[in-house]
Formats: structure tokens, C-alpha cells, sequence
């Protein structure tokens, strides 16, 4: 192997650690103000009032599903050598989706209204599809910075905007003290990341449309498999929008924001930087599958305890973070730890399969989900009401899995004792911690000790059980091997 191919290889390890880095601090950044925000709202505001919201913005995904071109991910598959004319179309063509998708929302509002039996919908609705208009033509170079592994301008972006958003809803909830704050906060939010993109990056588009038929070739199956992955994560909530009330709904809203947050803002973040390496690699398919191995190693042993970690002293956190009248959303914020883990469990294969343009595998994969999930919610939930579609989507979700590592097989030639292999470990000792979690009768009164000496006991054993495995199994390539190479580097 030639010194330059080490070189090259270095090259891209090192561009997938910081990107990983800067993709973690970006998210968890801002989950953490977002999170101060919610411990605050959440004493402010009720059930109904984030229902509401969380209702209207539904309907915005399930809508945005239909109508997403795909155009950002369009020129990261093209990668260094996309055009003049296929930026500016790009650009363009998202901005057509803009105005499409603010009259959809318009003509829908009133039957969305009707369907979850909250008139408070048709006005929150109204409000976004303004800003659906202009958020349209926001700066496509955010995508090239992307594709150009500058994450750390995507950083700049999300914490701007975040705390610019936070604030104005901060003030206005106390001043409205009604999903009014909220509204407020999300304008803002649509606001600055427009101002910021075109601040942010030197790119200027104009307007082209020479080159969308370029740009729909590649996008239009990521747009199916998109719409099948909005059906697969959101119907549930559908579902619960329509069987439960609005403060049902707006626990179960807030318990899935919790419960996925650790597992469900690590699993992306990590994996985020994957997509343009694999890309720089895929001339190169044995580096490219020995990376995604790798990463499904490094990101599942991290996710997979603090998802059945976060499950096991849900109990305890929930009341802390948001208060006695939220007591009701502890088995959604549990439920959806799991899902959490769950969801993002095989990402990294299907990453491979996109690079490798089996776009048309994944959309399968993501509508057999769905229909597993419907089937099994259909059965579950005259049974467990609202949890009955929680079930759902860990039993769905177990079915994704396996069907993810059997294309990885066929379509890129992973073995499926190679994918296994790099799962069981992090699986068996976060199933260990949660087990010892939930029964060892920890002695302490207040919910405070309780949840402190949980945490640092399941720290201690999932480290251990880490440590002790990656030493007995040979010091496999993975989260170990990443974190001890880096130590010694400083160390010396």
C-alpha cells in the first residue's frame, strides 16, 4: 500500500472524527438549550399548549414529505463535481418546493383542523406557510458546506438560530403564556437560519432551471424513501393525535421528544459525517465497508446504554425535568428511549447502500417497516391505548433491522456475523445495565439520589462490561480501539 493511499486514508479518519465531533456539539449544543427551554416552558405552559404545536407541525412534515425534492442531498451525491448550473437549479427547485408546499398547507389547514378536532391548528398552519416561502430560497451553499465537510459552519448555524428561537419563545410564552410562545419562538427560528445562510456561506445562487432534470434523477427515489420514512416515524403520531385528546397528545409529544433524546440526537450526529466520507471512499469499497463497520461499532456501543439507560431511571428524570403535571408522559419518555436506539440501530449500512446507489433497496426496506408497523398497531392499541403504538414501533423497528443487515449482505457484501458481531457487545451489556437498573432496590428516598446513583452505577457497569469484552474479544477495531489510539497520541 503506498504512503499516500495511508495518507489519504488518515486523511478521511481524521475528517470523520471531527466531523462527528462538530455534528455532536452542534446537535447536543442545542438540544441542551432547547432542553433548558422545555424544563422552563413546561412550568409555564400545559399539555395542550405543546399539543397544539406539535399537532400543526405534523402536518407540515407529512406535507414537506410529499413535496421534498431532495435537492441538498442531490449535490452532496454529486459531490466536487457539480456545476454552476446544477447548484443554481438545485437551488431553485427547492425554492418552486417553497411555494408549492405554502398553498398545500393553506388548502389543508381547515381539514387538518377537523381531523385531530382542534380549530387551534388552521391559525398555526397559516403562520408556517408564510415562512414555507421564503425558508424555499434560503442559501443552498449549506449543502455544499456539507458536502464539503465545513461543519463547522453548519454549527454556527443550528446554535444561532437556536438561541435566537429559545429567547423570543421564552418571552413571549411568558408574556402569552399559551402555544402562542411557541409559534412566536419558531417564526424566529424560520427567520434567522434565512438570514444566517446567506451570511454564513459565500455562495449566491440565482435563478436556473436548466439542470433540475439532473437533480430529480437522483433525488426522486431519496423522496420515496423519504415519504416512507416520514409514514414510518410520524404515524404513530397521526394515530395519536386522533385516538387521544390534546393533553394526551401533548404528553405523548414531549415524552417522545425526551425519550429520544439521547440515543435519537447521538445516532444522526454520529453518523451525520458518514455520508460524504463513504462518498469520498466509494472507489475504494473495502475501506468504505470496513468504515461503516467501524462507525455501526462506535455509534451503537454509545447510543444503545444511554437509550436503555435513559428507559430505567424515566421514573425519576421525568417529574424532575418538567414537573408533577407531566407525570403522565414516564412510560412515553421510557417507550421511546427504546425507539430511540432502535431507529438508528443500522443507519450506517443504510448509508452504504445510498452511496452505493441502492436508494430503491432502502425505500423497500422503509415501506416494509410501515406496513409492519400498521398491522401491529391496528392489533395493539384497542389493547394499550397510546403505548400500544409504542410497541409498534420497537417490534417494527427490530423488523427494519434485520432486513437492513440482510441487504448489506446481498447488496455490498458485508457479512452478517461482521454486522452481528459489531452489535452484540454494546446490546448485551446495555441490556445487562438495564436490568440491574430496574431491580436493584437502590435505597435512597428522593427521586435527586435515586437518579444520580442510578447513573453512576449504570456508568460504571456498562464500562466495565465494554472494557472487560473488547479486552477477551482480541481488541476489535471500534469505540475502544479509537478512544485508547487517541489517548496514547496525547499522552505522548
Amino acid at each position: 500500500m503506498s504512503n499516500s493511499h495511508l495518507e489519504n486514508t488518515d486523511d478521511l479518519k481524521v475528517s470523520l472524527m471531527r466531523g462527528a465531533v462538530w455534528a455532536v456539539g452542534m446537535r447536543w449544543t442545542g438540544k441542551t438549550i432547547g432542553l433548558l427551554s422545555t424544563v422552563i416552558l413546561a412550568r409555564v405552559l400545559q399539555p395542550q399548549d405543546y399539543g397544539v404545536v406539535s399537532m400543526a407541525f405534523l402536518v407540515v412534515g407529512l406535507v414537506e414529505t410529499f413535496l421534498n425534492t431532495g435537492a441538498g442531498a442531490a449535490l452532496v451525491r454529486l459531490g466536487k463535481e457539480a456545476t454552476t448550473d446544477q447548484i443554481n437549479s438545485a437551488w431553485t427547485l427547492r425554492g418552486l418546493q417553497g411555494i408549492v408546499m405554502a398553498l398545500a398547507l393553506a388548502a389543508v389547514s381547515p381539514f387538518a383542523a377537523e381531523y385531530f378536532n382542534e380549530p387551534r391548528v388552521t391559525q398555526v398552519l397559516l403562520i408556517v406557510c408564510v415562512c414555507q416561502v421564503f425558508m424555499g430560497f434560503s442559501n443552498i451553499g449549506m449543502s455544499l458546506a456539507y458536502r464539503d465537510l465545513q461543519f463547522a459552519v453548519e454549527f454556527k448555524l443550528s446554535i444561532y438560530t437556536k438561541l435566537i428561537s429559545v429567547s423570543v419563545t421564552l418571552l413571549t410564552a411568558l408574556y402569552f403564556r399559551d402555544y402562542r410562545g411557541l409559534v412566536a419562538g419558531i417564526v424566529a427560528g424560520f427567520v434567522v437560519e434565512w438570514v444566517l445562510s446567506y451570511y454564513l456561506h459565500p455562495y449566491r445562487p440565482k435563478w436556473c432551471v436548466s439542470k433540475i432534470g439532473d437533480i430529480w434523477a437522483i433525488s426522486k427515489w431519496l423522496m420515496v424513501t423519504g415519504i416512507g420514512g416520514f409514514f414510518l416515524r410520524k404515524s404513530d403520531q397521526l394515530m395519536a393525535g386522533r385516538i387521544g385528546s390534546t393533553q394526551e397528545y401533548g404528553l405523548y409529544s414531549v415524552g417522545a421528544d425526551i425519550g429520544q433524546l439521547p440515543a435519537g440526537e447521538l445516532g444522526p450526529a454520529l453518523t451525520r459525517p458518514l455520508y460524504p466520507i463513504l462518498t469520498a471512499m466509494r472507489h475504494d469499497w473495502e475501506r468504505a465497508k470496513a468504515a461503516t463497520l467501524k462507525t455501526l461499532s462506535s455509534v451503537n456501543s454509545i447510543t444503545m446504554p444511554l437509550g436503555f439507560g435513559m428507559a430505567a431511571v424515566s421514573e425519576q428524570f421525568t417529574p424532575l425535568l418538567l414537573g408533577q403535571q407531566w407525570l403522565g408522559a414516564t412510560p412515553f419518555v421510557a417507550g421511546f428511549a427504546i425507539i430511540g436506539v432502535g431507529q438508528y440501530l443500522t443507519s450506517p449500512l443504510s448509508t452504504l447502500l445510498n452511496v452505493a446507489g441502492h436508494v430503491r433497496v432502502q425505500s423497500r426496506i422503509v415501506w416494509i417497516e410501515f406496513l409492519a408497523f400498521v398491522a401491529l398497531a391496528f392489533i395493539l392499541t384497542p389493547i394499550y391505548h397510546l403505548e400500544g403504538l409504542m410497541i409498534a414501533r420497537i417490534a417494527s423497528g427490530l423488523v427494519q433491522s434485520v432486513l437492513m443487515m440482510i441487504a448489506a449482505r446481498t447488496y455490498t457484501g458485508i457479512l452478517l456475523r461482521s454486522t452481528l458481531g459489531s452489535l452484540l457487545r454494546p446490546f448485551a451489556g446495555a441490556i445487562t445495565m438495564y436490568l440491574i437498573l430496574v431491580t436493584w432496590g437502590n435505597p435512597f428516598s428522593s427521586n435527586i439520589a435515586i437518579l444520580v446513583a442510578n447513573v453512576m452505577l449504570g456508568a460504571v457497569i456498562y464500562t466495565t462490561w465494554l472494557l472487560l469484552t473488547w479486552h477477551f474479544s482480541k481488541r476489535p477495531d471500534g469505540l475502544e480501539s479509537t478512544i485508547i489510539d487517541f489517548l496514547k497520541k496525547k499522552l505522548n
